[in-house]
């Protein structure tokens, strides 16, 4: 399957799943913030979503990227700003495509695993694919797992301490940026499942 169509597979994918994962997403904002991170990543990957399928040939990822960065909050333009990485990588192969993910992430904000952030779910599921790949594990094989990471990763900030508004209530809670990567790296899991590890 040609790029540009794996790429609309897996956003359309993505909207969905956020879709559905709307509301507990914002009640999980709402414990520490304005509770409308659901609301705010669904927005932006459905223009994302839009902007690939009015895309030009070879245009769906970028352009996807672009229209993602524009949305409102902190986990939208940081993943617009990891696609327009990928993008630049997407006829490098799958290891250095998560290289350029791993290298935005790291460089685009100061939170670290155990910051409570989205950060905490991104950098091991992302790292832990990395990892699976360069020793010859299918694409589809490394997403499942890094899906599986992602998941428990977000599960765990429940017992982290906000580093960045230690005054907020949310010990006890999962960050909601880290939950909402962990829905979007399942979505793309069940995307690559489906094509049959297509290369990324």
């Amino acid at each position: 399957m040609p790029h540009d169509s794996i790429v609309r597979v897996a956003l359309e994918r993505i909207v969905e799943a956020l879709a559905e994962a709307r509301e507990e997403l914002d009640r999980l904002d709402a414990v520490a913030s304005d509770g409308n991170h659901g609301e705010h990543v669904l927005a932006g990957a459905t223009a994302a979503r839009d902007a690939a399928l009015a895309a030009p040939a070879g245009r769906a990822l970028a352009d996807a990227a672009e229209a993602w960065g524009r949305g409102q909050g902190f986990a939208n333009p940081l993943w617009g700003r990891m696609l327009a990485a990928v993008a630049t990588k997407e006829r490098s192969g799958p290891v250095a495509i998560l290289d350029a993910a791993l290298e935005v992430l790291e460089s685009s904000t100061d939170a670290r695993v155990g910051d409570k952030s989205i950060v905490d779910t991104l950098t091991p599921a992302l790292t832990d694919a990395r990892a699976l790949l360069a020793r010859g594990e299918s694409v589809a094989d490394a997403a499942a797992h890094a899906a599986g990471v992602a998941e428990e990763a977000a599960l765990e900030t429940a017992a982290i301490e906000d580093r960045f508004d230690a005054s907020t209530a949310d010990l006890g809670f999962p960050d909601p940026g880290a939950t909402s990567s962990a829905v979007i790296l399942q979505a793309v899991a069940d995307t690559m499942a489906d094509l049959g590890g297509a290369d990324a």
